[in-house]
């Protein structure tokens, strides 16, 4: 290859290396402003629930809640309240670009600091794509990003006191504040300040020699600055979340040892996440995730011979105080994850295979990201290190098409993993939240009680009280939800309201009684075929009355298919319960979407098991029609 070309193609394969984590943060941004809805999610609903929302109250803002207290994000959540009207779009965009633009900010200054090799360095920085990835904490709850912050406070005391130009007197102070900060944003951040800084502590014990006395006097001052405020903050964490009736529903979480099976799955599954959605066979995805265990083992079996050895030179010390505390924290918090949510999830995920798959749910992958990047800087200077090099003579250094080939390594397991798919995470999201806001605003002014799937996972039984509240602080998303009279359901499909209209739908284990009861034989299913299904194609919102009754309180779940579908699907239902003892029937209604229009048949499953029952009226209708 000419060596003008050759010189071409390495600027072209660097300048990826820095432009690819930049446009993964924009894509991020930019899907979130395009699919992101104006509306609390989960966890957030606890503060208009509690009529708290904004609140700078310290009682709030220490109050323990699964099995933490985060004062730090909790008075940035009101401060969002009082500034943004708590609107999630404004403050998980500004969030997002704070949070993930300062990682990316410090990982490039340790990365730089640590190796002195350009193309290394950069091939490490590209690995920071994996921490953008979708579906971390931004995208749903406002407040999940309040985890990252530990991570924040210890990346940047970690560059502070080692890389940072001499602070002077103010270094020490520094490093305890952040590590304040961590111990105080999060209980996992006090146990990672206390774990780094006792880490720094052994580092510069181990450490000898003219070329890292500095790094090791500073190692040892921080030390000291950063255990002491993991210490004080551990102290406080365990202090007000473990005293009698603080977190009533935290206490209770069941919590998994590493003496069982589950912890060590939850865990892998969360490593094997760090890098991508995963891949589908699972001997395949076990396969990834054992080389990601192999070639974390060897980099701290590296770096701890590199320890005991005692370390001399500068560039091993630089890489050692870096990324062995970091790793170490890291396992430390992956550990923490597994202890306490490994057991959090269905019943019926019991199987091995089911939990380690379980374990690519939810956002606690975030931490083990950080590492992929230390990785690379690892390799480097272990290639480096693997034999002495002659004085004088120039260091070896990749040539341009092994550069390529690294970018294009990194960019295939991103690609393969879906780490690039950036925007199919907050359009399912937006869907989902689409469906709870019908639910809302189906409910609101009924003078019932509000709940819609969820609101039961975080304590709110009716959201009516959440939804005073809100209007009341003058929240962003009540202008979306005002109570309005309804006109209409849409235009009629099908109505049933006798005995003999409903001769004609199909009944699969059910026994009609003499007394005009039906008996539930087990799974009750009426299937109903419906008339017209030339307009059905067209109408892309269904809906659907019903007035049913049981002898117990019970629930029914309504399914349908999109047209061109054969079978029904759980995520393609919707199931509400209802207590209608007695001759007056519970009234119920559902809303169904489908862009590519429904077939003409529905689902309705009137009962949970066995158990008598009755539906006494079925309306079905088209509330929103596309044009022929």
């Amino acid at each position: 290859m000419p060596r003008t070309e050759s010189s071409v193609l390495r600027r072209w394969a660097l300048g990826a290396c820095v432009a690819l984590p930049l446009l993964m943060l924009a894509a991020n941004v930019l899907a979130w402003l395009r699919w992101g809805t104006d509306l609390p999610f989960l966890d957030d609903w606890r503060a208009y629930d509690q009529q708290v929302a904004g609140s700078l109250s310290p009682q709030v803002l220490f109050q323990p809640t699964n099995n933490t207290i985060a004062p730090v994000g909790l008075a940035l959540d009101s401060l969002a309240q009082r500034w943004l009207a708590g609107n999630p779009i404004a403050y998980q965009t500004l969030s997002m670009l704070g949070v993930l633009g300062l990682l990316l900010w410090l990982q490039w200054r340790l990365l730089r600091w640590v190796l002195g090799n350009r193309i290394a360095l950069y091939l490490a920085f590209l690995c920071t794509v994996f921490m953008l990835q979708s579906g971390s904490y931004w995208g749903e709850q406002s407040l999940a990003y309040h985890q990252a912050l530990p991570l924040l406070a210890l990346l940047a005391a970690t560059w502070l006191n080692f890389a940072a130009p001499p602070p002077g007197a103010w270094r020490l102070p520094l490093v305890f504040g952040l590590g304040a900060l961590a111990g105080l944003s999060y209980i996992c951040g006090a146990v990672g300040a206390l774990c780094m800084g006792a880490a720094w502590g052994l580092l510069s014990w181990r450490m000898t020699g003219a070329d890292v006395m500095e790094l090791a006097r500073r190692g040892r001052s921080g030390a000291l600055a950063l255990t002491l405020a993991g210490l004080l903050t551990l102290a406080l964490q365990l202090a007000l979340t473990r005293r009698a009736g603080a977190d009533a529903l935290g206490q209770q979480m069941r919590l998994t040892g590493p003496d069982e099976r589950d912890f060590w799955l939850y865990l892998a599954g969360k490593v094997g996440r760090a890098s991508g959605h995963g891949f589908g066979p699972l001997w395949l995805e076990l396969a990834w995730v054992a080389l990601l265990f192999v070639l974390l083992v060897a980099m701290a079996a590296w770096l701890a011979a590199r320890l005991a050895a005692r370390v001399r030179d500068e560039p091993t010390a630089r890489l050692i105080t870096v990324a062995l505390p970091l790793l170490s924290v890291v396992l430390v918090y992956l550990a923490l994850v597994s202890f306490g949510r490994s057991a959090l999830r269905a019943q019926s995920i019991q199987d091995a295979a089911e939990v380690f798959r379980f374990a690519y749910g939810r956002f606690h992958f975030f931490w083990a990201t950080l590492l992929l990047p230390w990785l690379v800087a690892w390799g480097a200077c272990a290639w480096a290190a693997r034999a002495p090099r002659t004085a004088g003579a120039p260091a070896s250094t990749p040539g341009s098409r092994a550069i390529v080939l690294g970018v294009a390594l990194v960019c295939a397991v991103a690609g393969l993993r879906g780490v690039f798919d950036v925007g199919a995470y907050y359009r399912s999201a937006s869907a989902f939240r689409a469906g709870e806001i019908r639910c809302l605003a189906r409910q609101l002014g009924s003078g019932q009680a509000i709940g819609c799937p969820g609101f039961d996972a975080v304590g709110i039984s009716d959201w009516t009280r959440a939804y005073l509240y809100a209007r009341d602080i003058g929240a962003s998303f009540v202008r979306y939800l005002p109570i309005v009279a309804r006109e209409g359901f849409g235009q009629d499909v099908l109505h049933w309201h006798d005995g003999a209209d409903f001769a004609a739908a199909r009944w699969l284990n059910a026994r009609a009684q003499s007394d005009g009861w039906l008996r539930s034989e087990g799974d009750a299913q009426m299937r109903i075929t419906l008339p017209d299904a030339e307009r059905l194609a067209r109408c892309r919102v269904l809906g659907v009355q019903l007035g049913v009754r049981a002898r117990r309180a019970d629930a029914v779940q309504v399914f349908y298919r999109p047209r061109g579908q054969t079978d029904y699907s759980e995520t393609q239902s919707v199931r509400k319960p209802y207590d209608a003892r007695g001759d007056v029937p519970a009234r119920l209604e559902f809303s169904f979407d489908s862009p590519a229009g429904f077939a003409p048949e529905l689902r309705i499953d009137p009962v949970d098991g066995p158990g008598m029952f009755d539906v006494t009226q079925l309306r079905v209708t088209c509330r929103l029609l596309a044009p022929s």
